[in-house]
């Protein structure tokens, strides 16, 4: 019974003193915990992004109560468009500040980007009472401008929409103001070659549509490297084109809206492509454009072409929000 009694004893002082040792790195864990975010915030500023966010990830594993460090790290996932992640971080960060800016902002334009509407207004309501930087106000504020005009622009549209299943030729209909401000979220994959002549053409033109459409800045274009990596984890490869099934799958798994598909095909000097663009949530195509060359020198001026026509179509896609959190360190609220 003794020996039974001192086994016990020694077992009680040393969770004490597994205890008492514990608390005393707290102290440590929260002064390095904020360093590294002073050093990812460095890193921010310097562009260095995968290296402040390995920095912040380090931070708030030292400290998940650390604010600034999840407010950041909710920005970033949210700039990769990783919403589960930019959630996570933003709601943690609102947890132990009910004032995080960036916290409120990152949740809001996820919602509104899914168009969770009601939540969306809340959030960005919520991030406007504490933001300071300039942009992601400006930001917020057209968010919530595009949610109050939401149900007064229903019946404008609807003749938009009836010539979207009349299936008239969208890109001569659809007018494009100089200040349109929305973005839509969209990827490119690569185009089908049709026939032996266009071979390595597909990837080319894709590649150059890409680069075109970020020009004309009527779509948030996901980069090339992004997509990949998201085919990657499904175990897709594109070597090739891929099908429209495929496509919106990948593209629902990317937090993307619509997704631009084509073909290209060549007979002697003369290159035709076609593109189109098609809704994610739904599957259809809100349009397509097409552009022919007589040289193949000119195939950059193709994509042109074709960006051109898409860009006409963007105004089809409407705007939503994400949820997010507060701002970030170094970054103003």
């Amino acid at each position: 019974m003794k020996r039974n009694r001192t086994v016990i004893l020694l077992i009680i002082v040393l969770v004490f003193a597994v205890a008492i040792s514990a608390i005393a790195q707290t102290p440590k864990q929260i002064k390095r915990s904020d360093q590294l975010t002073k050093k990812a915030i460095s890193l921010y500023q310097k562009k260095k992004y995968d290296e402040a966010k390995k920095n912040l990830l380090t931070a708030v594993r030292l400290n998940p109560k650390n604010v600034k460090a999840n407010e950041m790290l909710s920005l970033l996932y949210y700039i990769e468009r990783d919403f589960t992640a930019a959630k996570r971080h933003a709601h943690q960060a609102i947890a132990v500040n009910n004032k995080s800016a960036a916290g409120y902002y990152v949740l809001g334009m996820i919602n509104y980007q899914r168009k969770e509407n009601e939540q969306a207004r809340l959030n960005l309501t919520q991030a406007l009472k504490y933001l300071h930087n300039p942009d992601r106000r400006k930001k917020a504020e057209h968010a919530l401008n595009n949610l109050k005009s939401k149900f007064s622009d229903v019946r404008a549209k609807k003749p938009l929409r009836k010539k979207i299943k009349q299936g008239l030729k969208l890109s001569d209909e659809i007018p494009v103001t100089e200040n349109t401000y929305y973005q839509p979220y969209v990827a490119v994959f690569s185009f089908e070659e049709t026939n032996d002549q266009a071979q390595t053409l597909g990837k080319t033109v894709s590649e150059m549509l890409i680069t075109a459409l970020i020009q004309k800045q009527k779509f948030t274009v996901m980069e090339r490297t992004q997509l990949e990596k998201v085919l990657q984890e499904q175990s897709l490869a594109q070597s090739g084109a891929i099908d429209t099934e495929t496509a919106l799958k990948v593209g629902k798994l990317a937090g993307l809206q619509a997704v631009i598909l084509g073909s290209v095909s060549r007979l002697n000097r003369s290159i035709e492509a076609d593109a189109r663009l098609i809704d994610v949530e739904t599957g259809k195509a809100l349009g397509a454009a097409n552009g022919k060359v007589n040289d193949v020198e000119k195939v950059r001026d193709l994509a042109n072409r074709l960006a051109d026509e898409l860009g006409k179509m963007a105004s089809l896609i409407q705007p939503q929000i994400e949820s997010s959190d507060s701002s970030a360190t170094g970054m103003q609220k």
